[in-house]
């Protein structure tokens, strides 16, 4: 189960012949709301809904990821595996915020999704376990994303003319981007894959709508000399006072590294709802955490990437003979290897795929010797 947030693949009756994916799995979690909804009112429970409403910086989160992947000699063929691992930690988000919520109200207030859980698993007979006149919460979430397109065919072009009039630091430049790679003096950002890491993005259901900014730069007889994110942190802000004033939220929150958020989480008292900000650009490095985010306290949230994730994405892409696994999606023979390996770094028992060319495989678990 991903998070807490509904199995994409729940065992039931009318969903066999038809594989359930982020495309029409809200088409097969609605009997299952519903079903939820009458077991409660039947016994005089109460239903809250509680709208979680995540905005999130995204080129922190793609650039992150990309540096991590890289630095361990992962083959980023395009944005898939970028994008998986990106929704799993907005998944983990969404869960952690549900969890802080409910650690706050009384032992009275439950989770809606344990009744959801609960007729997921059940056979004909069978009992729900149902707490009479509790509060059974339903969580709501959602994700925003805000960000620039990154430039790249404008720079190439601008480059190209320097290159005409002789500068050598636009031709260095002009060889790195045609692979996708912006390279200053101070730093290098590889945005090759980062069209479609969004659109991979997208695809998800709690994807709702996205903002998009624009880079601010400049190329002169020294090459690329100015690059900045233009108006993406100030569409954040302006979409979350949005958000406070007509009541789009309970909880609302900000992924990105930047501190300049404060005063969005200031504000948010006012309206009664629960700000946090999430910094999952820095998961693996906690050192760069800025001062403000960390006198959040419970209210910040720090990324992570879970040791079972490479495995996620490995059985979504693989069919299963014998079982009625299809794959989602297709990755490379590469990356799957290379998931692999990531999990063997990360899990103590490991893990290899055994292929056949019908894109059937089977995956061995094995705990290596010592």
């Amino acid at each position: 189960m991903i998070g807490d947030f509904g199995d994409r693949n729940p065992n039931l009756s009318h969903a066999k012949k038809q594989e359930i994916n982020s495309e029409n799995w809200m088409i097969f979690r609605a009997p299952l709301e519903s079903a939820a909804q009458q077991v409660l009112e039947r016994v005089g429970a109460k239903i809250e809904t509680h709208k979680i409403l995540v905005l999130v910086d995204l080129q922190g989160m793609y650039l992150g990821l990309h540096s991590w992947l890289s630095d361990k000699k992962f083959p980023i063929d395009g944005g898939l595996v970028l994008s998986r691992i990106a929704f799993f930690q907005l998944l983990d988000t969404f869960d952690r915020i549900k969890k802080h919520t409910l650690s706050i109200r009384d032992d009275k207030v439950l989770d809606f999704e344990n009744i959801i859980e609960q007729i997921e698993k059940s056979k004909p007979g069978d009992s729900i376990n149902v707490k009479v006149h509790a509060t059974y919460i339903r969580y709501v979430p959602q994700f925003e994303l805000f960000f620039a397109p990154a430039p790249l065919p404008d720079i190439e072009w601008q480059l190209m003319k320097q290159v005409k009039l002789g500068s050598i630091d636009a031709k260095n430049q002009l060889k790195k981007i045609q692979s996708g790679i912006l390279k200053r003096p101070y730093f290098e950002r590889n945005y090759a894959a980062y069209s479609d890491f969004v659109q991979k993005l997208k695809a998800n259901p709690e994807y709702s709508r996205s903002e998009e900014g624009f880079f601010n730069f400049f190329v002169g007889p020294k090459g690329l000399q100015v690059f900045d994110e233009k108006e993406v942190d100030t569409r954040i802000v302006i979409r979350a006072m949005e958000a406070f004033y007509e009541y789009e939220a309970d909880s609302l929150c900000i992924v990105s590294s930047d501190q300049d958020f404060t005063p969005v989480h200031k504000k948010s008292h006012k309206f009664g709802v629960n700000a946090y900000q999430a910094d999952l650009a820095k998961f693996h490095d906690s050192s760069g955490i800025g001062r403000k985010l960390k006198e959040l306290g419970k209210n910040f949230i720090h990324g992570r990437v879970d040791p079972i994730w490479p495995l996620t994405i490995i059985t979504e892409a693989i069919s299963v003979p014998g079982i009625d696994h299809q794959a989602h999606y297709t990755l490379s023979k590469n990356e799957l290897d290379a998931l692999c390996e990531l999990h063997n770094q990360m899990n103590d028992y490991h893990i290899s795929i055994e292929a056949d060319e019908s894109g059937s495989a089977k995956i061995n678990i094995f705990k290596p010797p010592i």
